[in-house]
């Protein structure tokens, strides 16, 4: 089973960004030119608690909204991706973070997880939701030099899917505040039959992206849950990553490899796939679902 078409385009995308619609610095139609320029294709401003709109034809805009939620000891932040109604006056503050999500996927649109390790999400918290279509594993700001070094969320996930949390397609995204260090360094990479709405929307709820600072991810394949094949661009490091703490042959450094493969083991119940480049950029795959292979 092969994650990804052989023919479909992939887009570079940003469905995480914040303007003078709520406490970016950037106004939006600064904020759309910015990753334009920087070569996005697909663009969602996601400002707090508020839909920003604006018309453009510099790249494909996804109606976007951040909510968020104070729990004890942690927030909850949820993006709200494509919604056809306006969320306005429905969304309710003191609710809970479920009925957030619920009330997205009511509006036709699609609940993304935002920097749970920024967030201090608890495994126990990330897998209690439904309805959720996305988590981001790498999100900009949250990291050196503005905001400690919270942006990676791979091993929370990994926690989380280990306890049997739904595994969810992953998502990097930059959170755009100040447009400085954080903005242009994050991408989701969907692929699409075409750059529409419509297109785009179905392949983020199909689950088919990944999510990047640099790499390129250009095919997984699970091969009758023997082994898991991935073809990428020049990498340094290929990991695969399951939900056992250890596994043979789960590191592959190597020059330059731009395939890899590894032997699914008897204990793997998902297996995702990490590549780091030689500049230390990374790509991650979602997490995949195997079955235990069958012994000769």
């Amino acid at each position: 089973m092969k994650l990804f078409a052989d023919s479909l385009p992939f887009y570079k995308a940003n469905f995480h960004c914040h303007t003078t619609g709520s406490d970016g610095k950037l106004d939006p139609e600064s904020a759309v030119a910015f990753y334009q320029e920087a070569g996005y294709e697909i663009l969602s401003i996601t400002d707090h608690r508020a839909v920003t709109e604006i018309l453009t034809d510099r790249l494909l805009l996804i109606p976007g909204i951040e909510i968020d939620y104070m729990l004890p000891g942690q927030s909850v932040h949820i993006l709200g991706l494509g919604m056809k109604k306006e969320i306005g006056s429905l969304w309710d503050p003191s609710g809970t973070p479920q009925e957030g999500i619920d009330l997205i996927r009511d509006l036709g649109g699609l609940a993304v997880l935002a920097h749970p390790a920024w967030s201090l999400n608890t495994p126990a918290l990330i897998g209690s939701f439904t309805g959720l279509s996305g988590v981001e594993i790498w999100n900009s700001v949250s990291t050196l030099p503005l905001n400690g070094d919270r942006a990676d969320s791979s091993s929370l996930l990994d926690v989380t899917w280990a306890s049997g949390g739904p595994l969810l397609p992953v998502y990097a995204n930059d959170d755009s505040h100040p447009y400085k260090d954080e903005a242009g360094v994050a991408a989701t990479m969907v692929q699409a039959e075409e750059l529409t709405l419509p297109a785009v929307m179905n392949a983020l709820a199909a689950g088919r992206f990944y999510a990047t600072t640099g790499p390129e991810i250009r095919q997984i394949e699970n091969r009758d849950n023997q082994e898991i094949i991935v073809r990428c661009s020049p990498a340094e490091c290929v990991i695969f990553y399951s939900d056992a703490p250890w596994a043979a042959g789960r590191a592959v450094i190597r020059h330059g490899m731009t395939e890899c493969r590894y032997r699914i083991q008897q204990f793997d119940r998902f297996v995702r796939v990490e590549i780091r480049d030689a500049a230390g950029r990374k790509a991650w795959s979602p997490p995949m679902k195997v079955e235990a292979p069958v012994l000769p």
